[in-house]
């Protein structure tokens, strides 16, 4: 572990394996006969593999600012979300490709980003800033806080899922206004937007079965965790909030995750019936 004077942590590989192994060693995990090189169980194993895996995945992913002050961010992996965390703590999943541009900070009567490709959000409810989405298929979303997941890549038409909420869809002339509830889908083809049932729940795990962090901060990361499992985490010090991670999930349990956070940050977790905390770990 790295950690520079703006409190960002990186992962060391090297200490990463030291610090697994010790911890295995303590708690008498490890496993082999005496004289012979340790073995590692293998759910340990696929831990740390996740932790090598984020040291490299994060190079393809390529944050910048503009001059206008819009944040521009986009997905080069090919297989997992890349997760986002805005200055109002929405959450947007963003599927391989998809680019997002939006302000560091929001303007006082709205929140506006513009998409490109596929996407899972869960908006903030704010009555006062109504979240507003631009798509690169002529189509304008509108919420005020919702979980819903939108595809507008080139190679399909446009649809939105709506999980929880309610949304409203326009067509960009401002004609065709189709408001959305929970279980709804919205389709575009060439007559129009036409409504029905969803079919597959699918299109929102799918965002969640890989989910990549690049530096993200402590706080952001079990905000977006606790968004699809139902908030089981908590960061009992509070002074953790701002700490720095980049690390890849891929089909990890809540458990796994918490351990794999607190070994790279050196923290410790206590579980307490169905919650588990995250807090400093004793010297």
């Amino acid at each position: 572990m790295i950690q520079n004077k703006d409190n960002e942590c990186k992962i060391d590989v090297d200490t990463a394996w030291d610090n697994l192994y010790a911890k295995l060693e303590n708690e008498r995990l490890l496993t082999g006969e005496p004289g012979s090189p340790p073995k590692i169980p293998l759910r340990w194993m696929a831990v740390a593999a996740v932790v090598c895996a984020a040291v490299i995945s994060s190079i393809f992913y390529f944050p910048h600012k503009k001059e206008n002050s819009l944040v521009f961010m986009q997905n080069k992996d090919s297989s997992g979300a890349l997760v986002v965390t805005l200055e109002d703590s929405s959450v947007v999943y963003l599927a391989s490709n998809a680019s997002i541009a939006y302000p560091a900070v929001f303007a006082n009567n709205q929140r506006k980003v513009k998409l490109n490709g596929n996407a899972l959000f869960s908006v903030t409810k704010n009555k006062k800033r109504p979240f507003i989405i631009e798509t690169s298929k002529e189509v304008t979303i509108e919420v005020v806080g919702t979980i819903f997941a939108v595809q507008s890549s080139p190679e399909n038409p446009f649809e939105l899922s709506v999980k929880e909420g309610k949304v409203n869809v326009h067509s960009k002339d401002g004609k065709n206004v189709v408001p959305l509830e929970a279980g709804e889908t919205v389709q575009k083809s060439t007559s129009g937007l036409n409504k029905f049932k969803i079919v597959n729940a699918e299109v929102f795990s799918r965002f969640t079965n890989r989910m990549c962090f690049k530096d993200e901060k402590l706080s952001n990361i079990v905000h977006a965790i606790n968004t699809g499992y139902g908030n089981p985490i908590v960061i009992a010090d509070q002074s953790l909030n701002n700490r720095t991670l980049t690390v890849t999930f891929e089909n990890d349990s809540v458990e796994t995750m918490t351990q794999l956070i607190c070994m790279a940050l050196h923290l410790k977790q206590t579980n307490k019936q169905d919650t588990i905390f995250i807090r400093e770990s004793l010297k």
